[in-house]
């Protein structure tokens, strides 16, 4: 009896050991695999043995199917077996206030070249929410801007030497109300400095008199509200009015007060392509004369909407000149020009 009774057991050790072993090989994989989910996910082991497994739970109850999904080699639709097709996108801006595009003081990247003399404007600089809270009907933010706008020279030689510069600085406060199915309001107040400087690349006039260079800055507050109205998904309207208040400048000749009104209507051919006519107006004193300064650019726009976008214009501007050290002064320029929205 015990004769025959060993080939049996033999057997059903055998047979336990090869379940066993494949058993470990799966549970060796699965823990691999497991490895890497939290390597993707940043899920870390630490000291905490009850936070530890409960975490090891959580990724153990993955099915295989659900494990695919988390896997770096696989890029799957919602559909078993098709896979993701590679695209191209522009990334979104999340800043709750964006500015008309015909805005002077405003942040920019880009270049406007004049068509009527020898210079140019360059800017650099970002203007971006930090910190946002959302409630039932309004969301808020409060963000930060810096940024400067040069007043460079063209030469031969692909030279640009820079005459002056004016410097902004400071933070934002935000607000954004749906109103309607097609309407949003938007709106921003700015608390901010402002200064300008000659720069190596100004040319001074001859003269004996020793020159001394224009000090130039205010810090002032400023409250814009917009209306943004879609009258179709393709075709929308910006209306703009502001308010700013300087409490503290260098010269005493600039207005404390100033007002602005300005409107934006943007068409969309595709997803992706857009032509816009923008049109800001400013109301300003300076040396007890008062001007309507008007600034006027249309272009197109590659970039999806509230999308970071490449933007090619016509720009026009007449009125005072907003450049600080030249303040009180005419400019009046027709302009050509590329520029990068953030």
């Amino acid at each position: 009896m015990k004769a025959k009774t060993l080939p049996f057991f033999l057997y059903i050790i055998v047979i336990s050991f090869s379940i066993s072993a494949k058993e470990s090989f799966s549970i060796s994989n699965t823990n691999s695999g497991l490895q890497t989910v939290r390597d993707q996910t940043g899920f870390f082991y630490h000291g905490d043995t009850k936070a530890l497994k409960i975490y090891d739970e959580k990724f153990l109850s993955l099915s295989h199917r659900d494990f695919g999904a988390y896997s770096p080699l696989k890029v799957e639709s919602t559909g078993f077996g098709k896979t993701q097709k590679d695209s191209v996108y522009f990334f979104e801006t999340n800043n709750l206030y964006v500015p008309i595009e015909a805005g002077i003081i405003e942040a920019k990247n880009g270049v406007t070249k004049f068509l009527n003399n020898d210079y140019l404007i360059l800017n650099i600089g970002a203007a971006f929410d930090l910190i946002g809270l959302k409630t039932y009907k309004n969301t808020y933010s409060f963000g930060v801007e810096f940024f400067t706008f040069s007043n460079l020279r063209s030469e031969d030689n692909f030279k640009f030497p820079v005459d002056a510069i004016d410097y902004l600085f400071g933070v934002t406060f935000n607000l954004k109300r749906k109103l309607t199915q097609k309407n949003t309001l938007t709106s921003r107040l700015r608390v901010s400095h402002i200064s300008s400087h000659f720069e190596d690349g100004h040319i001074y006039e001859n003269t004996d008199t020793i020159f001394t260079p224009v000090v130039y800055s205010k810090e002032f507050l400023e409250l814009n509200v917009m209306s943004d109205y879609l009258f179709t998904k393709d075709l929308s309207l910006k209306s703009m009015l502001g308010i700013n208040y300087i409490f503290s400048h260098i010269p005493a000749e600039i207005s404390p007060v100033s007002g602005q009104f300005g409107l934006e209507l943007r068409y969309y051919f595709t997803d992706y392509l857009s032509l816009y006519m923008s049109n800001e107006n400013d109301l300003t004193t300076v040396n007890s004369k008062t001007n309507l300064n008007e600034s006027f650019e249309s272009g197109i726009s590659f970039g999806k909407r509230n999308s970071r976008s490449l933007l090619l214009y016509f720009d026009y501007y007449d009125g005072q000149d907003y450049k600080g050290q030249y303040y009180g002064g005419y400019l009046n320029y027709t302009g050509l020009g590329m520029r990068f929205k953030f």
